[in-house]
C-alpha cells in the first residue's frame, strides 16, 4: 500500500505550485511602450588600425578647371649687354681723286679712282656712286679743293636730288670746301658727288666718304 502521508504532502506541494503559476500568468499583463532612450555611454578604447586596403584604379581624368588669376609681375631684369652688329649691316667706305677734272662745261658725276675702303662693297666704283643695301641712316662726308685761281661748287646728291652744297672760294688761291650730312637711306638709294657747271677740281685732296651709323 502506498505511503499516504507523503503522497498527501507531495499532491499538497504540486498544487501550491500550480496556483503560483496560475497567479503568475494572470497577473502579466501585455508589453508595456518603450521607455525613452539611455544616457549616451562612455565612448570606448580606440581600436587599433587596421591593415592598408589594395590600391584601387586610376580614376577618370578631371575636366579642366577654370583659368586661375594672373600673378603678381616679377621683379626687373638686369640689363643685358649691348647687341653686336651684325656683319651684313657693316657699311663704311672712303674714296679720293688721282687726277684733276674740269673745268666743266656742265654738271658732272665726280668719280674716285683710289679706294681706301669699301666695306659691305655699297661704293661702286664704276659710277662712283653709294648704293645703299642696307636700310638704315647715314653719315657722308665729301671735301673739295679747287684749281689754282678758279671756284668750285659741288654738291652732296640723294638720288636726283641736291642735299647739301660744298664750296671753295679760287680767289684764295687753292679754294677749297667741305660738307656733312646725315641721310635716312632705303634700298637703292643712291648718294654721290655732282660738280657744277664751270668747276675744276685740283687732285687727292678732293674725297667722298660715308657709314652706316645704325641700320633700321
Amino acid at each position: 500500500m502506498p505511503n499516504a502521508p507523503c503522497d498527501r504532502k507531495n499532491f499538497e506541494i504540486q498544487i501550491g505550485l500550480c496556483i503560483m503559476l496560475c497567479l503568475f500568468v494572470g497577473l502579466m499583463g501585455p508589453m508595456g511602450p518603450v521607455g525613452p532612450a539611455g544616457d549616451k555611454g562612455r565612448r570606448g578604447s580606440e581600436g587599433k588600425r587596421g591593415e592598408s586596403g589594395v590600391a584601387g584604379e586610376p580614376g577618370d581624368k578631371g575636366q579642366k578647371g577654370d583659368r586661375g588669376f594672373s600673378g603678381f609681375a616679377g621683379l626687373k631684369g638686369q640689363k643685358g649687354e649691348p647687341g653686336g652688329q651684325s656683319a651684313s649691316s657693316r657699311v663704311a667706305f672712303s674714296v679720293a681723286r688721282s687726277q684733276k677734272l674740269g673745268p666743266v662745261l656742265q654738271d658732272t658725276p665726280v668719280t674716285f679712282d683710289v679706294v681706301f675702303a669699301n666695306v659691305g662693297d655699297a661704293f661702286d666704283i664704276y659710277s662712283s656712286h653709294f648704293v645703299c643695301n642696307v636700310n638704315g641712316t647715314y653719315l657722308f662726308t665729301a671735301h673739295v679743293l679747287g684749281q689754282n685761281g678758279r671756284d668750285v661748287f659741288a654738291w652732296i646728291m640723294m638720288n636726283d636730288r641736291h642735299r647739301a652744297p660744298l664750296h671753295g672760294d679760287g680767289r684764295a688761291g687753292y679754294g677749297g670746301g667741305s660738307q656733312t650730312i646725315i641721310l635716312p637711306l632705303r634700298r637703292d638709294d643712291h648718294v654721290w658727288i655732282q660738280l657744277n657747271k664751270d668747276s675744276a677740281l685740283l687732285n687727292d685732296y678732293t674725297t667722298f666718304t660715308g657709314h652706316l651709323l645704325f641700320d633700321d
